[in-house]
């Protein structure tokens, strides 16, 4: 850290924040550090043996040229293979220098790519609501490639660029200390330029970071309602909105580079005015008698190589101010905790007998309007409930209160007498399996969809779990059956396809506790009674939940519960819940009936 001050490639104006963020970075760059060692050291030799060159064509003007030296061959030739062996080293040490560096380099930003990736596995889904799934990903692959400038040019061509510069200042204070202080008169100078410039293009760096997160965000939102924009026909609503995000992105995006430009015009401007300086004093020297000619052109080849890493140094800060600003965000991101924790010392169920309380529960969405208020009951193990109400009275809510997505504001939900808040996390969601609505498969082939349900399942279990949920009346008609690919989000399948293959997922995991989040709402008769057939042997034996709109799914459970506003109204069978006069139940089949009669009527 002190090293990288003293080069100048932490920026004076860095905030705590970025600089905490560094240190959280360069402790993931500590795990390689003989890596980054070895790269430097080889990186300091490379720059070094260059400095030979200047100084050999001293010795060969001053020595062998003049007409007047004593002149040897074998020593001249001596010289010259002395030299060429040099920079077979050199050879060697610019593959190490790059090699190790890109090899450390790549190490860290592995290590930093999959420790966000897991904490972001661990967030709560309420930090999903909030944020847009491409801003994610653009921390993830952006940022972190952002962050990945950093090793090679900060922590190892700092080293090396401070080492070749101090080598040469030496060499020539030692050659001509006046000539030496008139071409170090101009060092100072990129000191300022970088000083005057950094806090703009930093501020540029962050606006451009934001932007694109922004626009990536917008991006994978668009792309995966392609179909509703192409109905819709918005396509060119969309497009002149992503212009307008594209247009304010390239002006943040040139307003830098213009920044970058002024800085590189200024030090490029120093680069060639100092050896114009030297030449000028030098040439006077000459013709003064205190300075060879031999003696000048080093001093001229030597300064070239100075020039070159200080400006080197001071672009340093463009590149470590667009890596700072990666590396903030990044730990902006680890430093978001889920807000789903478990216990410190978790219980861990084996298998559970499948019996649910939710004991006066209450929630609320981030402290908004109470979803669920007093939501008490009680489900014996093996025993299936549905639950039945109008869109906003909280059925998904209380899934997703079991499956702990969320906890409860108030009250408890146990499972054979636990909370759940007392359960690792892992072990209370493999007790459950989870059939949603609409299916989210991954790209990829059905076998590798299934095996979701069973990561260790052997192939004859899988066509089993497969036979059951009656999948396999499509899948042996696929040209490459179970390994063949569904695409994004199964995009290949139907909706009654997709929703047996989750069927098969939780016939497969075999798992005590059922939930179904209403398993044939927008399938077609016939796909809907083979769901239903399959239905009825996945809920034997198993504790089921089930949230269902169309009322003849209902047919199998043990009871039914109907819940409003976050209450439970009514509670019983179907045939019980019939009976009662007036009441909501049978206001929904009466509706429900009614709409059947409406879609199965001749049009006259």
């Amino acid at each position: 850290m002190n090293l990288l001050q003293t080069s100048g490639a932490v920026p004076k104006d860095t905030s705590p924040r970025e600089r905490r963020s560094l240190r959280r970075f360069l402790g993931y760059a500590s795990k390689y550090r003989l890596l980054i060692g070895l790269a430097a050291a080889a990186g300091i030799v490379r720059y070094l043996i260059p400095l030979v060159l200047p100084w050999v064509i001293k010795i060969l003007v001053d020595q062998y040229l003049h007409p007047l030296a004593p002149q040897s061959e074998i020593e001249l030739h001596m010289l010259m293979l002395g030299l060429v062996g040099l920079y077979v080293i050199y050879a060697l040490s610019s593959y190490y220098r790059s090699y190790l560096s890109g090899l450390a380099g790549h190490k860290i930003i592995f290590d930093l790519r999959e420790a966000l990736y897991l904490h972001l596995q661990r967030m709560s889904l309420s930090f999903f609501d909030r944020q847009r799934v491409g801003e994610v990903v653009n921390r993830i692959t952006g940022d972190i490639a952002a962050a990945q400038n950093f090793v090679g040019q900060a922590l190892i061509s700092a080293t090396m660029d401070l080492s070749c510069v101090g080598v040469i200042i030496i060499l020539i204070l030692a050659a001509h200390w006046k000539l030496a202080l008139v071409s170090l008169s101009v060092i100072p100078c990129f000191g300022f330029t970088n000083y005057f410039l950094i806090k703009r293009i930093k501020a540029k760096s962050r606006d451009i970071h934001d932007k694109l997160q922004v626009m990536s965000g917008e991006l994978h939102e668009q792309f995966s309602a392609i179909s509703t924009i192409q109905a819709f026909t918005q396509e060119e609503n969309e497009a002149q909105e992503f212009r307008q995000q594209n247009e304010e992105y390239l002006d943040s995006i040139l307003s830098n580079v213009k920044l970058q430009s002024i800085a590189l015009a200024l030090t490029s401007f120093l680069t060639a005015i100092g050896p114009l300086i030297v030449l000028w004093y030098g040439t006077v020297e000459v013709w003064a008698g205190q300075l060879t000619v031999g003696t000048l052109m080093a001093f001229y080849a030597y300064l070239g190589l100075l020039y070159q890493p200080v400006q080197r140094l001071t672009e340093l800060n463009v590149i470590l101010t667009n890596s700072l600003a990666a590396m903030d965000r990044i730990f902006e991101m680890f430093d978001t905790y889920p807000e789903i924790q478990e216990k410190r010392n978790p219980l861990n169920i084996v298998r559970s007998r499948g019996e649910i309380a939710f004991e006066q529960i209450g929630f609320k969405y981030n402290g908004g309007l109470a979803v669920l208020s007093e939501f008490d009951l009680r489900i014996p193990a093996g025993k299936s409930v549905a639950f039945v109400g109008p869109s906003g009275a909280g059925k998904s809510t209380i899934l997703k209160l079991l499956l702990r997505f969320y906890d409860v504001t108030s009250g408890r939900i146990a499972i054979d007498g636990t909370d759940i808040r007392d359960i690792g996390l892992k072990s209370l969601r493999q007790q459950i399996a989870f059939v949603a609505q609409d299916p989210i498969l991954l790209s990829g082939t059905i076998m590798e969809n299934l095996r979701y349900g069973k990561p260790d399942a052997t192939p004859d279990q899988i066509r089993a779990a497969a036979h059951a949920a009656f999948a396999d009346h499509f899948i042996d008609r696929l040209p490459l059956g179970y390994e063949t690919p569904i695409g994004e989000r199964g995009i290949r399948l139907s909706g009654g396809e997709k929703q047996r293959l989750a069927l098969a997922r939780a016939f497969l995991k075999d798992a005590p506790i059922l939930i179904l989040d209403e398993p044939t709402s927008a399938l077609d008769a016939d796909s809907e009674e083979l769901i239903k057939q399959a239905l009825r042997q996945l809920l034997k034996g198993r504790t089921s939940l089930v949230i269902a709109h169309r009322l003849s799914t209902l047919e199998f459970v043990d009871e039914i519960t109907v819940v409003e506003e976050g209450r439970i109204l009514e509670r019983g069978t179907h045939e019980e819940l019939l009976k009662k006069s007036g009441s909501l139940y049978r206001r929904y089949a009466e509706q429900q009936l009614t709409l059947d009669f409406e879609r199965q009527s001749p049009r006259g």
